[in-house]
């Protein structure tokens, strides 16, 4: 090694080497390489808190008293913004005239906006003044006035009504050439009718501590131009009460008239008794069971007493689409002068009374939404009724009927049958649309006789519309079906009564109305536009074509 480091010294020194000479080196000994293993260190860091515990600390504080002062700022109070309220106003008038010579005009006056007291007064006239070729005076006139009061308590409500009418025809059913002496006025009639009711209804809000009651009294006196009179005292109470979930309800009436009439003087006194009871939720089923009681005492006839069944179910199918309902009723009907000739102005003065007798009524329907702009109602019943009235012209009372113009009522037995249907469309307060119809069947107990002047059908459809609540358009169409009148023929200069068949009715009316402001309004009307002369009773056409225009308005 010592020569080998020699000899690279001299060479390098001396540079006269042009080239370097390849050196081969061997060790003759095997060379193995070891690493030693590392010695890690095993200690671990340590964290050496350097704060000393103190183990008891005592504060001390001193006794003074501190004045603090707070000011609140007052915060205004959250309010409820409502609706500005309608303004109403005290007073309406309605004014317009017709052909036939056809005034009309009607008042309402009202008070304004209170939650102590209701009251208003309301006067009406509508006349016609017409003739008929060869027939007598067709004049007739409607005249009504009444007041009514409603005071609001604390759970009560007193009402009361006063009502006068004074209605006046002519029994022009007959040929002015067979009595050509005869003037107006002696086949003039006029009713007047003098009435008062009062009312007392409950408002408890807690039915099950309190019984809630509605209590009704009425008093009428009606007269005509034959000296016939009638007085009627009518009262009823109605209570209830709920016991678990169970409404339980009870009414009491009492109604009695007497007729005073130029050939007879009678007496009639029916009270009734219905208690019942109403169960179930009410939005997806509702029955109520219960029994009508009735006693009826006429003059010289005793006193019959009535019993009638009370049921009425129904079942929420499908959210108020589908309900179907069914049950069973009767009762007792009161025939009186009132009742008589409100239905038919016709009749005599003098007539036989007798009240119906609704042994039972069977029926079944359904009803529901087609949508939710549109309701319909489906229904058929089967009665039995004892002592019906029908309405028969009269040929045999004399002299007070000798142009043979006026109508008795007969009473007969009959299984009766209706079938009815309606369909309303409402949208909005914009359009408005309804049908509804009508089939009757009679089957009277005796043989030879007719349902005298009942119908076998009828239909309504009226229609409405509004325009921006500026121009409103009202249409009715009314439909009735044929019915039987009795008449009497001479055979041989014998005379002969058959029965005739009158013919259907059809009536259309439409009434337009155009807003020009709040305060004041126009109107048109037309009535039996198809101009048709029809019997509604025999003997006793109507008038075609009518038309009235007038005026609405409100002065203050």
């Amino acid at each position: 090694m010592k020569y080998a480091l020699v000899l690279l010294g001299m060479i390098l020194c001396s540079g006269g080497f042009s080239q370097v000479m390849d050196v081969e080196v061997i060790n003759p000994a095997n060379y193995d390489p070891v690493i030693k293993e590392a010695v890690k260190q095993t200690e671990r860091p340590e964290i050496v808190d350097t704060v000393k515990r103190i183990t008891k600390i005592a504060y001390t504080s001193p006794a003074r008293q501190y004045l603090t002062s707070y000011s609140v700022s007052p915060i205004e109070p959250a309010k409820m913004v409502n609706e500005p309220l309608s303004k109403l106003y005290s007073v309406l008038i309605k004014a317009g005239v017709g052909n036939y010579t056809m005034p009309y005009g009607e008042l309402f006056y009202n008070n304004l906006r209170s939650k102590e007291i209701n009251w208003g007064i309301r006067v009406k006239h509508l006349s016609s003044h017409a003739k008929f070729d060869t027939m007598g005076s067709t004049d007739w006139s409607d005249n009504e006035a009444s007041i009514y009061a409603k005071k609001f308590l604390r759970k009560h409500t007193l009402s009361g009504d006063f009502n006068y009418s004074r209605n006046v025809v002519h029994y022009y059913g007959f040929s002015d050439k067979l009595f050509p002496t005869v003037e107006a006025k002696d086949y003039k009639q006029r009713f007047q009718l003098f009435e008062g009711k009062g009312r007392l209804q409950s408002h408890y809000p807690d039915t099950s501590k309190e019984i809630n009651h509605d209590i009704h009294f009425n008093y009428y006196n009606l007269g005509d131009d034959h000296k016939t009179f009638e007085n009627n005292v009518y009262a009823d109470g109605l209570i209830n009460v709920y016991k678990d979930q169970t409404k339980i309800n009870g009414m009491l009436a009492v109604d009695y008239y007497n007729v005073v009439s130029a050939h007879d003087t009678l007496n009639n006194l029916i009270v009734r008794l219905n208690p019942y009871f109403e169960a179930g939720n009410g939005t997806k089923w509702k029955a109520d069971v219960g029994v009508n009681v009735a006693a009826d005492y006429f003059d010289f006839r005793g006193t019959k007493y009535y019993f009638y069944p009370r049921f009425n179910v129904y079942y929420n199918v499908y959210q108020n689409l589908v309900i179907p309902y069914a049950g069973v009723s009767g009762g007792l009907e009161k025939n009186s002068f009132r009742s008589i000739s409100g239905t038919n102005p016709f009749v005599l003065s003098a007539l036989d009374y007798k009240n119906t007798h609704n042994k039972y009524n069977l029926f079944g329907g359904l009803r529901g939404a087609l949508s939710s702009n549109t309701s319909y109602d489906v229904k058929a019943l089967y009665g039995r009724y004892e002592n019906m009235a029908f309405f028969l012209a009269d040929y045999e009372t004399y002299p007070e009927n000798a142009m043979a113009n006026k109508y008795k009522v007969v009473y007969m037995n009959t299984n009766f049958i209706n079938v009815n249907g309606q369909v309303k469309y409402q949208f909005k307060e914009k359009i408005n649309v309804s049908a509804k119809g009508n089939f009757y069947s009679y089957k009277l107990d005796s043989s030879g006789v007719y349902p005298w002047h009942k119908p076998n059908f009828d239909i309504t459809f009226s229609a409405g519309y509004n325009l921006k609540s500026k121009i409103i358009v009202k249409a009715d169409l009314f439909v009735i079906g044929m019915q039987w009148a009795l008449e009497k023929q001479f055979e041989n200069s014998l005379p002969v009564y058959k029965a005739k068949q009158l013919n259907g009715v059809t009536d259309i009316n439409l009434g337009i109305e155009y807003r020009y402001t709040k305060m004041l309004s126009a109107f048109v009307t037309f009535n039996n536009i198809g101009s048709f002369r029809y019997y509604r009773w025999d003997k006793y056409p109507t008038q075609k074509f009518n038309a009235m225009i007038g005026l609405t308005f409100v002065p203050f």
